[in-house]
């Protein structure tokens, strides 16, 4: 009877702890609070995971350990719906404190009690006293990390775009860690030198300070390349401004020539023409001013934004603008948000190209009616194809002349990760339009 209270009162308590880490975990990476649905989904998922750890405890091997990140993987990917890499790093990061405070608990009641591990297990009082102790440790554990990592707005974002070879690393290094103490564990039941805990502390914080240097140097690598692009990608625009002008200027008393002899001889239909083709120089002018770093304030959507109007300029396709929003506050993932972008202006670049009139125009406006920043891509396109809008965003489909639907599940499926977007495409006066909602969340 004692041993089934020990097992409902360490499942309860290591439920608990465990349910509560992966929780922070997932708020620091996804900034979202979660649902009481999805609280519910985790706790009782951690439930069945903990009931697993305690049955196959006495039988702990590598094999098992493995086994045990999955499920939490799982939980993490299914309920808290955090891709892959991310979902690895948590169960990673929830298995090695679970390990480390197991560790620090039951070596403290050791020294404090002066007994060994058998003991404590013998005792009903003292094994309670212990998975508290343990659970308490975990809780202190991801409270320490969330007050870290918010403070720290480059690690936290360095985790936020771990890749998977950072993962690999931070797996061989953990691995490096925990094995020794997993053979303390399997051949001693705790009943080593104090040296022993000494010798693994120095390896866990060697290992930390180690991992925070590699990813600020990462981060700090990183920003210097998109410091650099950003820069070249501005130079290039002030070069073309000042060709431009310099174009118009040269241009300008054979222009004032041109319009008073259109004037003179009364032929107006040919002066509309003449003063449409200066504007249309002069346009450029303008798009070229507006792809300035102090409007798309976003160095991820600067770059991808500036980089298909100059593809888009080398097809002489012209591409507008129309900004009326602080891009950086747009509440949605800046990489994944670039990516979106990259998509869908590669796909009107490769649409217009097929119609009478190649012409794009992006504009992001913020709705207030709705609360919401609305991200419009207009292209013209072929009108001889027919464009089922219900199918475009299914994974595969495209159309025989013009691969329309290129990246568009990916897109979708990069949507429909954030609760508060959604993507729809209509057809505006021989306009194909690709509309992004993006809702505030917080106020």
């Amino acid at each position: 009877m004692e041993n089934v209270i020990i097992f409902i009162i360490s499942t309860i308590v290591q439920s608990i702890a465990l349910t509560y880490f992966m929780i922070s975990m997932a708020k620091l990476i996804t900034k979202n609070n979660f649902s009481k649905k999805q609280i519910m989904l985790s706790s009782i998922s951690m439930i069945i995971t903990v009931i697993i750890i305690q049955i196959v405890k006495k039988y702990i091997s590598l094999i098992n350990i493995f086994f045990i990140i999955i499920l939490l993987m799982l939980i993490a990917h299914f309920i808290f719906k955090l891709n892959k890499s991310k979902s690895l790093f948590v169960a990673i990061l929830i298995s090695i404190f679970s390990a480390i405070t197991e560790l620090i608990a039951t070596f403290c009641f050791i020294n404090i009690f002066n007994i060994d591990a058998i003991t404590i297990s013998n005792s009903k009082i003292k094994t309670i006293l212990l998975l508290a102790t343990q659970g308490i440790l975990i809780i202190l554990s991801a409270k320490a990390i969330s007050t870290i990592l918010n403070k720290k707005q480059n690690i936290r974002e360095s985790i936020l775009n771990i890749t998977h070879k950072e993962i690999l690393l931070f797996v061989v290094l953990i691995i490096t860690y925990t094995f020794p103490q997993m053979i303390i564990y399997q051949f001693t039941g705790y009943s080593f030198p104090s040296i022993f805990l000494i010798i693994n502390t120095i390896q866990f914080i060697l290992i930390f300070i180690f991992l925070t240097i590699y990813l600020k140097k990462s981060i700090e690598h990183e920003k210097v390349q998109m410091d650099l692009y950003t820069s070249e990608l501005h130079n290039k625009t002030l070069i073309g401004m000042v060709d431009g002008v310099r174009t118009l200027k040269h241009d300008y008393n054979n222009i004032m020539q041109s319009l008073n002899g259109y004037i003179t001889t009364k032929q107006y239909d040919k002066l509309a023409e003449h003063i449409n083709g200066v504007l249309g120089e002069c346009n450029i002018v303008n798009n070229l001013s507006v792809i300035d770093p102090k409007i798309f304030n976003e160095p991820a959507i600067y770059g991808i934004v500036g980089s298909k109007y100059f593809l888009a300029n080398k097809e002489n396709i012209t591409f507008d603008f129309d900004i009326m929003t602080n891009i950086a506050k747009i509440d949605f993932s800046k990489p994944n948000l670039s990516r979106i972008l990259g998509i869908l202006l590669d796909n009107a670049i490769e649409a217009t190209k097929k119609a009478n009139k190649s012409y794009i125009r992006l504009e992001i406006k913020y709705d207030k009616r709705k609360n919401a920043d609305v991200i419009r891509i207009f292209n013209t396109y072929d009108t001889n194809i027919q464009i089922d809008l219900n199918k475009i965003y299914e994974k595969g489909f495209s159309t025989k002349e013009v691969k329309s639907g290129i990246g568009l599940w990916e897109v979708k499926k990069l949507i429909d990760k954030s609760k508060n977007s959604q993507i729809y495409a209509t057809i505006n006066n021989d306009m194909f339009v690709q509309n992004i909602i993006i809702e505030k969340t917080e106020q």
